[in-house]
């Protein structure tokens, strides 16, 4: 074994504060490799084939280095959490070394090239020496915060984005689904979010500035409101959370869906959120309940009465096409139960408990021509605005839909036929 493979997997054995890393599918290929115990050569080679494999497959497109500094970037350990909690500078000194050390040892891991791991495998295995060294490379190069080849130097690089961004999985992804697994909250990461811009949602700007400011005075640490965004259906209230979500995800802002199936579970999910050095918008689509429905009873308490309040990072925002949420029946309100106006009031209650209710109605044919020709516009659509107008409105008419969602199926459609011809 070479004196620089040797060096590194010592250093790799040694990690404490970002011992995580290590866990990692390939890394732990990476660490297997940089030893030698195998049954055979193809053994080894297997070895080397599969962290081939998970460096294709990442988002570092073969490259280990890319690879490795992603995983550190992104790690859940003491170091990155008080650090997201701006408690860097009262870390103890034990906790600072130990990423000092973790750092330098993981960037020399990551600067070990294909060509090094195979001329240590081909020590190995004398006879298969030609077999490893014609086996494909990976690539690696210098990837860090600044012109530094030692991570361990720009620790406080690794640090500032922790502090910005968060770590973990917050730091990778701004959204999040609440999955309850064995009865226990967790969060399931969207790999894969809507990724709406305010700039691409067309009127209802007024509507859409309540939401915002809001939102501004959640990441600034002020009082908030929760906020219940009811209309017709197709208006963007949904559009509207998450291009507030993609506006500020950079300054903190994350937000995690929760069904309705799982509203009682509200309270843990709070709890789980409270001590995360980052702020949460809480979002409840399309939110309706039957009468007998009792799921809600779980977000009443929370938004309102309960013994646990809401946490200071957290605001709950929820859509619905109905302004009451309940839905109520005329047999409902000819019962006979002795008091019928308590429970009538007991149905509406949700709704009142938001602090802000915004309104989306559809628009009238004036603005939806409106908001057609500024998606128009916004994708340089080369047609006649009469034509255009006009189909638009046929579109609408069969749809019985003139809403802001209908605009834009037709504006997708019309790139569609363009780009068939």
């Amino acid at each position: 074994m070479s004196d620089k493979i040797n060096e590194v997997r010592f250093h790799l054995s040694a990690l404490s504060v970002y011992r995580g890393v290590l866990e990692q599918p390939g890394v732990q290929l990476f660490y297997k490799l940089l030893g030698r115990q195998f049954g055979d050569a193809c053994e080894a080679a297997e070895l080397y084939g599969q962290l081939l494999q998970v460096l294709d497959e990442s988002e570092s497109r073969g490259c280990w280095t890319n690879c490795l500094f992603d995983l550190v970037l992104y790690s859940d350990n003491l170091f990155t959490r008080e650090s997201a909690a701006n408690r860097f500078i009262g870390l103890p000194l034990w906790v600072k070394e130990g990423a000092e050390h973790d750092l330098k040892a993981l960037c020399q891991a990551g600067a070990v090239t294909s060509k090094e791991l195979k001329e240590h495998l081909a020590g190995l295995f004398p006879e298969e020496a030609s077999l490893f060294k014609a086996l494909p490379d990976y690539k690696t190069g210098l990837r860090t915060f600044k012109a530094s080849a030692n991570w361990a130097e720009d620790i406080v690089s690794f640090a500032e984005f922790a502090r910005s961004h968060g770590y973990g999985n917050f730091a990778r992804y701004s959204s999040f689904l609440l999955a309850v697994e064995e009865g226990k909250v967790a969060l399931k990461p969207v790999t894969n979010p809507d990724p709406v811009r305010l700039a691409e949602l067309k009127s209802y700007e007024r509507e859409r500035k309540v939401l915002i400011d809001n939102t501004l005075a959640l990441l600034d640490g002020a009082k908030v409101n929760n906020v219940l965004l009811y209309g017709d259906r197709g208006t963007g209230k949904s559009s509207s959370v998450k291009a507030i979500l993609n506006e500020y995800a950079p300054k903190g802002l994350r937000l995690v869906e929760v069904s309705k199936y799982h509203l009682k579970y509200l309270a843990d999910l709070i709890e789980l959120l409270q001590d995360i050095p980052l702020k949460f918008i809480i979002f409840a689509d399309d939110l309706s309940f039957n009468e007998n429905d009792d799921n809600y009873t779980a977000m009443k308490a929370v938004l309102d009465g309960s013994a646990r309040k809401l946490a200071d990072n957290t605001a709950i925002y929820a859509t619905s096409n109905r302004r009451h949420l309940v839905k109520e029946s005329f047999s409902a309100r000819e019962g006979d139960e002795v008091h019928l106006a308590d429970t009538m009031d007991e149905a509406a209650s949700l709704s009142d408990r938001f602090g802000i209710t915004i309104t989306f109605l559809s628009p009238n044919r004036a603005k939806f021509n409106e908001i057609v020709l500024l998606l128009a516009k916004d994708q340089q659509l080369n047609v006649d605005e009469d034509t255009l107008l006009q189909q638009a409105n046929a579109w609408a008419v069969r749809k019985s839909n003139f809403s802001p969602r209908c605009a834009r199926q037709f504006i997708d459609h019309v790139i569609s036929q363009i780009s068939k011809k």
